[in-house]
């Protein structure tokens, strides 16, 4: 006679459908966080590029709106005759590249040896908005500026400026704009444009 105390084990189906169900949930619950952390990750870069988009606008309305009439001497030529240079390629820019001269530049009781103006100017390099310094706004032969890295993920630069109430796409060589319009082409948001003013121009170049 067979006792009442015998056990019965799972059967190797029962094991196999049981091992399913949780490799089944295990499976969702690493897509659930895998999601999870990948959108986080994807918020932080947003936000990181947002910081640093803001970044490159501050710094670059600081400079535009100070930009004074004071023509730059670069490489050691003669001074150019505008003041807001600009052109493909231009200061070693994979695409547009701008430059021009800024005052401002705090010097406290002139201590150092250099003036309260700055030549500063604009490239893209490789994908990254570059913003180049110099220590003097007239630079001889050969010196090397300064290198700022602003903004990753850079595709393009544009400039329109604002003459006579017109938004046009060419400056003449002695003519101020008004207004800047820049615009960055994003990997991340697409077209981003600003429109900066100019409002430290003054009647007579400054001379250092």
């Amino acid at each position: 006679m067979q006792s009442k105390y015998t056990q019965r084990g799972f059967t190797l189906l029962e094991i196999l459908l049981s091992l399913m169900v949780f490799a089944m949930l295990g499976m969702a619950t690493y897509s659930v966080i895998n999601s999870t952390i990948r959108g986080n990750e994807a918020v932080t870069q947003q936000n990181q590029t947002l910081t640093s988009l803001q970044r490159a606008f501050t710094i670059l309305e600081s400079d535009i709106v100070q930009l004074a009439q004071r023509q730059i001497r670069l490489d050691g030529e003669q001074p150019v005759k505008a003041y807001f240079r600009s052109g493909e390629y231009m200061f070693d820019s994979d695409g547009i590249g701008f430059g021009f001269v800024r005052d401002g530049w705090v010097n406290p009781k002139m201590i150092l040896p250099r003036s309260e103006l700055q030549a500063v100017a604009y490239r893209l390099k490789d994908n990254v908005l570059q913003r180049l310094y110099f220590n003097y706004v007239d630079n001889e032969m050969g010196a090397e500026p300064r290198i700022q890295e602003l903004l990753t993920g850079v595709n393009a630069i544009s400039l329109e400026y604002s003459v006579n109430d017109e938004w046009v796409e060419e400056l003449g060589e002695d003519s101020v704009p008004v207004m800047v319009k820049i615009g960055f082409e994003t990997q991340t948001y697409g077209l981003v444009e600003r429109i900066l003013p100019i409002i430290a121009v003054t009647d007579k170049p400054k001379q250092t």
